[in-house]
């Protein structure tokens, strides 16, 4: 066994460990699975001998198919699992960015011309504020994100050595997503540093603010234009 594959060994145990203090000792499958993957690991730590490489193997090949099979573990919390809807969103925020495409709210090719925007300015309002509450769920899910790394920092660090899996890309994805959004980071490893996260969408909140408060004097300009034209009593 090489010095690299014998120190991803150790770590690979050591993940076996996390994964066995995790398993939920309310049922019979957890308790079971977890005094088995807890006997594996003590046999290979233990191991010498011509079966030593052969034992370890096992306890190895049944740790990552345990971590591979994760999401049906019987734990109170999954291992990663808050990476789980972050990733969801992710998807779904990194999808076309073609006006009127966040909310899909006209069918596709039938979207307003610059013409008829021009006819109801409201539609002109309508699109920006589209535009802006996409880049609010973008930077607040850029931070839950992030947020999920920190609650996960103990796995992540544990599976560091294994084969990427959706978790890890969306752990990229969110770095991508922050640099993207011109994110400060801390330098150490490339995530994106939350507090420093929290002026750019508090900026951005106040845009759209300011963009409803707009549409709203929009709205009561118009309102109040039709009721002078409806009044019968109404000067013209």
């Amino acid at each position: 066994m090489t010095q690299e594959n014998a120190a991803n060994f150790e770590r690979t145990l050591e993940l076996g460990k996390e994964i066995a203090d995790s398993l939920s000792e309310s049922d019979v499958i957890g308790r079971w699975m977890a005094h088995h993957i807890s006997d594996l690991i003590t046999q290979a730590e233990n191991a010498t001998g011509a079966d030593a490489n052969d034992i370890r193997r096992e306890a190895a090949t049944a740790i990552l198919a345990l971590w591979n099979h994760r999401a049906a573990l019987p734990s109170p919390t999954q291992p990663l699992a808050a990476f789980e809807p972050v990733f969801r969103a992710l998807e779904r925020l990194s999808e076309s960015q073609d006006p009127w495409s966040f909310y899909r709210m006209f069918p596709p090719g039938h979207e307003p011309s610059e013409g008829d925007m021009i006819e109801a300015p409201l539609l002109r309002a309508a699109l920006s504020l589209e535009g802006t509450v996409r880049t609010v769920a973008r930077e607040i899910v850029s931070l839950a994100a992030q947020q999920a790394a920190g609650t996960e920092a103990k796995w992540l660090e544990l599976s560091e050595h294994l084969e990427e899996d959706e978790e890890r890309a969306a752990r990229e994805a969110l770095v991508q997503l922050a640099r993207t959004l011109e994110t400060s980071t801390d330098g150490a490893d490339g995530d994106p540093a939350v507090d420093a996260g929290f002026p750019r969408l508090l900026a951005t909140l106040q845009r759209a603010e300011s963009q409803l408060a707009e549409a709203r004097r929009s709205l009561e300009d118009h309102l109040s234009a039709t009721q002078s034209e409806s009044d019968p009593g109404g000067t013209v």
